[in-house]
């Protein structure tokens, strides 16, 4: 987020959804990231979703099992290895009640490679409770708090209540850190019975959460 402001400040209105500065896992599933990582992550380059549908190597395909043997929230083997993938969910990245059955049935081509890196990189934010980069890009703060926004936008918080990726406490700590910066400024908005994705995909996001985004952007600044 913060990266974004820098880049763009001319920027008046940011809009983020689900997690922002401080991003907050459930404890199982920080457990379990970390436990993947020192265990059996040399095994594994990257995690792939698509194994649900072809898995070319043992390894993967042996992944592949142990998701079939331990999700049964639905019959769409993307959907459960993205549980898989992305935490500790039944599943996940959303709910799925919010989801019609065309939509759910589509997210079985819209993931694929996940890197090991992207796991160290949340892990590493997850451990120092904030924002924080590894590799050395030069363009990047190595901590994201380490000096405020280089920007003067107003930033839009925005979580389903019911998020298992990250629980809305991401959010309300981005949130309250913004605030602190600058008081009655920023917003932040907890949908009821969403998760994370969903807040974009839902049947009903349409009525329930898109009018509220736009409401922000349409703020005079």
């Amino acid at each position: 987020m913060s990266a974004v402001a820098d880049l763009v400040p001319q920027v008046k209105t940011i809009v983020t959804n689900a997690v922002s500065l401080h991003p907050i896992t459930p404890w199982i599933a920080a457990l379990k990231m970390s436990l993947l990582l020192r265990g059996v992550g040399p095994i594994y380059p990257y995690l792939n979703p698509q194994w649900g549908l072809h898995a070319p190597t043992f390894p993967a395909k042996l992944l592949s099992l142990v998701v079939a043997l331990t999700h049964h929230e639905c019959n769409n083997p993307v959907c459960k290895q993205i549980s898989f993938t992305y935490g500790v969910g039944f599943p996940t990245l959303w709910r799925h009640e919010n989801l019609n059955d065309a939509t759910h049935e589509w997210v079985k081509q819209e993931f694929a490679q996940v890197p090991r890196s992207f796991f160290s990189q949340i892990s590493a934010c997850v451990k120092k409770g904030h924002l924080v980069s590894l590799d050395g890009h030069p363009e990047l703060p190595k901590d994201f708090l380490a000096q405020s926004p280089k920007t003067d936008a107003r930033f839009a918080f925005f979580a389903g209540e019911r998020n298992r990726c990250f629980p809305p406490e991401s959010q309300v700590k981005s949130f309250e850190y913004m605030n602190n910066l600058r008081s009655d400024y920023h917003s932040l908005h907890l949908i009821p019975g969403y998760g994370h994705l969903d807040i974009f995909m839902g049947k009903t996001a349409v009525k329930d959460v898109f009018p509220l985004m736009l409401a922000e952007l349409d703020k005079p600044n």
